[in-house]
């Protein structure tokens, strides 16, 4: 993906969501990287039930939140420099760079489909320890939204990449059909001009 400087206030925006803000300006390699980690320190921390290591986050995103905002105040000169590299040796473990640099979009959408699951369960007991106990409907509410919008969303993924895969299908047979019909005019054609030299 090419990079380039986009509108400042929503690179501002997107970089509020570590490793975004990066992606919105086409370093994927940064953003997957730093996306990834901050996604799998939520996952250790909860896993180990230690909030030690859930703050590390903070790090994690105000370094990925002020590193997309320096990138974008960079001149163009300085900007076309910048190399998009993984961030922390990610692309020296085994298979992972051509893993990652061949599904890098899916990679990408999964890791903010998995974010923002993670962010909206965390508001939910947020909400849930604030407020008092007649507005819990809210959070009963919220809970039902966050359980099966990602169930939702991987469902249609499902079902859009299987009729893509029949088309993908139906489009390589019409293109058989096709060669094996100019194979056929042309070998009818090139006997037709054998009997008439004869």
């Amino acid at each position: 993906m090419k990079t380039k400087k986009k509108n400042r206030f929503f690179t501002f925006c997107m970089a509020c969501m570590p490793g975004a803000g990066q992606m919105y300006m086409g370093f994927m390699k940064m953003g997957l990287s730093m996306m990834l980690l901050f996604i799998l320190t939520i996952i250790v921390a909860t896993w180990m039930n230690l909030g030690v290591i859930a703050s590390l986050c903070v790090v994690e995103w105000c370094y990925s939140f002020f590193h997309a905002n320096h990138l974008a105040s960079l001149s163009d000169e300085e900007f076309g420099n910048v190399k998009d590299e993984y961030f922390f040796g990610i692309d020296a473990l085994p298979g992972m760079k051509s893993f990652v640099e061949k599904y890098h979009k899916w990679v990408a959408y999964g890791l903010i489909l998995i974010g923002f699951s993670l962010l909206w369960s965390t508001m939910i007991d947020l909400l849930r320890g604030i407020l008092p106990e007649q507005y819990y409907f809210i959070t009963r509410i919220m809970w039902k939204i966050g359980n099966y919008i990602p169930s939702l969303v991987i469902g249609g993924v499902i079902i859009f990449l299987g009729i893509k895969m029949i088309g993908g299908k139906k489009m390589e047979v019409a293109e058989e059909k096709k060669e094996m019909e100019e194979k056929r005019i042309d070998g009818e054609s090139r006997q037709n001009g054998q009997q008439e030299e004869g």
